[in-house]
């Protein structure tokens, strides 16, 4: 683990420690969720060493991002739940892929 790790795991979890006490709606909460995995995606992706670790970081990032939306608009169930969290996983991965990395 290398500190980017560290940075993002602690914005991920210093953004649930902050929306829960101000209790923010979930529009709200989609927006920041939202803003907090953008930022965190290219450097998910292209800070962590170890592609695996890479990868496991971004669908955790997408699940982290579509917790609100499925809530927000009621969305139950294996396959919509899943649908969601794939169209996020897929938004993050054009967004931080905007540098290049190689895979080795």
């Amino acid at each position: 683990m290398n500190k980017y790790f560290w940075g993002v795991m602690i914005a991920v979890f210093g953004a649930l420690a902050v929306a829960v006490p101000i209790g923010l709606k979930y529009s709200q909460a989609v927006l920041f969720f939202g803003l907090i995995a953008v930022l965190s995606a290219p450097i998910v992706i292209h800070k962590i060493s170890d592609k695996n670790w890479s990868l496991s970081m971004l669908v955790g990032l997408s699940l982290f991002a579509s917790f609100p939306l499925k809530k927000l608009y009621q969305i139950d169930g294996f396959v919509g739940g899943i649908s969601v969290s794939i169209m996020y996983a897929a938004v993050l991965w054009v967004i931080g892929v905007g540098w290049r990395r190689s895979w080795r």
